[in-house]
């Protein structure tokens, strides 16, 4: 029974190494379109969208890697029984 869910276990990892990464490319294209200037089809504005949409993606990978987590942490109580 030790292998159960080994998948689920694998990917709170990677959802949290993905979670790190959207934060990370976020600031990367938000510093390359700041340090850009901007032009007319991409003003200095877009920037801010990026850096937005990474803290969201990190938000978002967070909580699906502690969903997952605690859900495995409540199979694993509920498998060891009641406990006297």
């Amino acid at each position: 029974m030790g292998n159960d869910y080994k998948f689920l276990k694998i990917g709170t990892t990677i959802f949290k190494v993905l979670a790190w990464v959207s934060v990370a490319v976020g600031v990367i294209s938000a510093l390359v379109i700041f340090m850009g200037g901007g032009t007319a089809e991409a003003p200095r504005a877009t920037g801010f969208v990026g850096l937005l949409l990474g803290v969201v993606y990190f938000f978002i990978f967070t909580v699906a890697s502690e969903v997952i987590a605690l859900l495995l942490d409540l199979n694993s109580r509920i498998g060891k029984g009641p406990s006297a």
